[in-house]
């Protein structure tokens, strides 16, 4: 840690403002009488960072900070340190009953290249840059990143106080060991010792495990090596055939789930269709039906050529005009009423067979109803039987049950055994589904 500027306002014996510019200095020695603020400088250091000084006796000794009749003291310290320059800053103000406090404490991180001489311009704390610690409390671990070093260690090696050097050079040699691997950065080398024994522990146990694994192999040699080597590429073959034959491998169980869906929607309605039995009478019923069809279809036919008929007597009956055409006429008229006759022969025809039609529809509507009871009537027959199939195995469980034991079915206790049924119910079932 190297000073580079001290600004002081009413700390201790500087009253007045006051800046101490180490900027240019290597090498610098204060001098002057008892009194006139040497160990205040180096005190303003350690109190800019740290915020105590080792002759105060403590952070209780705050109030030494103000200098007579002042109500608040400011130290700004400006310093580099590993190539980075800081400023720390603390405030001191004493209340209305005479208690002194810290009234602000700061860290800031000064951009690359900053000119510390701005410092008189009167800059805006948010112009010496990024803020690192803004509260005393953070002030602490922030300036222990930043210099490297506690408060103990740097009041011992870099601003000893009055008296006090021999107490360095007659610490026990672990302390002074610790401050000089704090201060010259030797801390790096323990934690690449502490590293080096964690690899190299590490390492000795996967040792110890390939020689256990080495110990416990019996019969290898070169050409064993070789051959499993040659296993080895001969599976990595066959996995990567096997990966790439898998997509055609499930579209096929893909293809294949689908047919076999299918073909199950096809056995069901093959199984439905084969439990329909048609009456016997069916096929009469469907011959008259087609006779009955084929007599409506002739005597319609022989309806419009009477018509037509009709209609050609008409118009030469309405155009004759002498006694012979008339004879025509009237024989043509005799004629239509046999004609007529016929028409109302066939159309009684006609109405018979579609009587018989109506009759054969009625027929084979309660052929099909017949058929539907006699499905349902074989459901409940399945229904039955799988029934009766339980009330078999219930009654074979009793065989198994004791009185104050637990069901093994329903893990309920058994008061009471009731009695196995003498007969089965299955075989009447299965004769009723039959």
């Amino acid at each position: 840690m190297r000073p580079l500027r001290l600004d002081m306002a009413g700390f201790t014996v500087f009253r007045d403002e006051t800046t101490v510019d180490f900027t240019d200095a290597d090498f610098f020695a204060l001098v002057g009488p008892t009194g006139s603020g040497k160990s205040t400088v180096l005190d303003a250091i350690c109190f800019a960072l740290y915020g105590t000084v080792p002759r105060w006796g403590g952070s209780r000794g705050i109030a030494n900070a103000l200098a007579p009749s002042a109500t608040e003291a400011r130290v700004r310290l400006v310093f580099e340190s590993a190539g980075a320059r800081y400023v720390a800053t603390r405030v001191v103000r004493r209340d209305g009953r005479g208690n002194v406090k810290t009234g602000g404490a700061g860290l800031q991180l000064m951009p690359p290249g900053f000119d510390v001489t701005k410092l008189d311009t009167g800059m805006s704390p948010d112009d010496l840059g990024e803020v690192i610690a803004g509260t005393p409390a953070e002030m602490e671990q922030a300036v222990l990143d930043a210099v490297g070093l506690p408060y103990e260690q740097f009041t011992s090696c870099v601003v000893l106080p009055q008296g006090q050097f021999a107490d360095f050079l007659h610490a026990k040699p672990a302390a002074r060991q610790e401050i000089l691997v704090n201060l010259l950065g030797l801390g790096v080398y323990e934690e690449v010792q502490k590293k080096a024994t964690t690899r190299a522990a590490e390492a000795e146990a996967q040792l110890a495990a390939v020689d256990r694994i080495l110990a416990g192999l019996t019969g290898v040699d070169d050409e064993a090596l070789a051959e499993a080597a040659e296993r080895v590429t001969a599976m990595r073959e066959l996995a990567t055939s096997v990966a790439a034959t898998m997509p055609e491998l499930r579209e096929a169980e893909r293809v294949a789930a689908a047919a076999a869906d299918r073909l199950a929607v096809l056995d069901a309605e093959i199984a439905e269709l084969d439990s329909v039995r048609p009456p016997a009478d069916v096929t009469a019923i469907a011959r008259s039906v087609s006779v009955a069809r084929g007599e409506v279809a002739d005597t319609s036919a022989a309806v419009t050529v009477a018509e037509e008929r009709e209609e050609k007597l008409r118009g030469e009956l309405a155009g004759a005009g002498d006694a012979t055409v008339l004879r025509m006429l009237q024989q043509a008229h005799t004629e239509r009423d046999r004609l007529a006759a016929e028409a109302e022969t066939l159309l009684v025809g006609l109405t018979s067979a579609a009587t018989e039609h109506a009759e054969a529809v009625a027929a084979l509507e309660q052929a099909r109803a017949a058929a539907t009871a006699e499905r349902d009537a074989l459901e409940a027959a399945r229904q039955a039987y799988q029934e009766a199939q339980a009330t078999d195995r219930a009654a074979a469980l009793r065989t198994q049950l004791t009185a104050g034991a637990p069901c093994p079915v329903c893990q309920q206790q058994v008061h009471t055994v009731p009695a196995v049924p003498a007969g089965s119910a299955v075989v009447a079932a299965e004769a009723a589904g039959k």
